[in-house]
């Protein structure tokens, strides 16, 4: 104990900045995925050399990988750690032909914060993705890999990956910052470019989206985000600045 006291006993606690809305608005959506579509044409190789051999992609280039990895984020509002933690056999169905007729699939006992584990619905867009990656580019991956457990695997012509092939966190980051730059290059309207493209602004985005579709529903909510704290639901749950203007626009 202090002979004089706690000095910082009358010191009060700056205020925190209020956390901010990152959810992307219905058109930014719509060209975000008209981009993932067309992700193979970003990567093909250039030059005299590669003509007429063919449609050609970097050794490293997994872009059928990466269009099911931003279709999953914007479809289930995973973290990151989340996603890179999926192993194969979490997925139902988990063969690409099942996965392309099923009406319905899921992920089964997602690992989320606090030890908690949920069951994981996926969309059209989002099986159809993971379909064209199982089929096309993970067998390949899968050879290289010594367990090859994971859902997502890094390229195998990587000579630092991980001897199972599991991405890593950073990594999510890196993909899905590419695509935003690729997305802001390809948009010449100022209103739909979106800086710097993160993780999170997808699960916000998937947020928004499902308090909508869902009437606001909280319990509905909380089983898909595996999240009940009561502010960060709010905070996932705001409109994008411009349907939150539109609100106003007529009043």
């Amino acid at each position: 104990m202090l002979r004089h006291g706690d000095p910082t006993k009358k010191v009060t606690l700056l205020p925190l900045p209020a956390p901010q809305p990152r959810a992307l608005a219905a058109a930014q959506v719509r060209t975000v995925k008209n981009i993932v579509d067309r992700i193979e044409v970003f990567h093909e190789l250039k030059g005299r050399r590669h003509r007429g051999a063919g449609p050609r992609t970097h050794a490293h280039a997994r872009p059928l990988r990466d269009r099911a990895i931003i279709y999953l984020l914007f479809g289930t509002g995973l973290r990151r750690a989340e996603l890179v933690g999926l192993d194969l056999d979490q997925l139902q169905p988990a063969e690409a032909d099942r996965l392309r007729q099923a009406k319905k699939a899921r992920l089964a006992g997602v690992r989320g914060k606090g030890r908690t584990s949920r069951t994981v619905f996926l969309g059209r867009d989002a099986r159809h993705a993971l379909a064209d990656y199982l089929q096309h580019e993970r067998p390949g991956d899968a050879t290289a890999s010594t367990t090859p457990t994971a859902l997502f695997l890094s390229a195998a012509s990587i000579a630092a990956r991980r001897p199972d092939g599991r991405l890593s966190p950073r990594s999510i980051n890196t993909i899905v910052g590419e695509i935003g730059r690729l997305h802001d290059a390809q948009t010449p309207d100022p209103d739909r470019k979106l800086g710097t493209l993160r993780p999170h602004d997808a699960r916000h985005t998937f947020a928004f989206q499902l308090s909508q579709a869902s009437g606001h529903n909280r319990a509905e909510l909380e089983r898909r985000l595996g999240h009940a704290n009561d502010r960060y639901l709010r905070l996932y749950t705001n409109p994008p600045d411009d349907i939150a203007a539109g609100y106003i626009e007529d009043l």
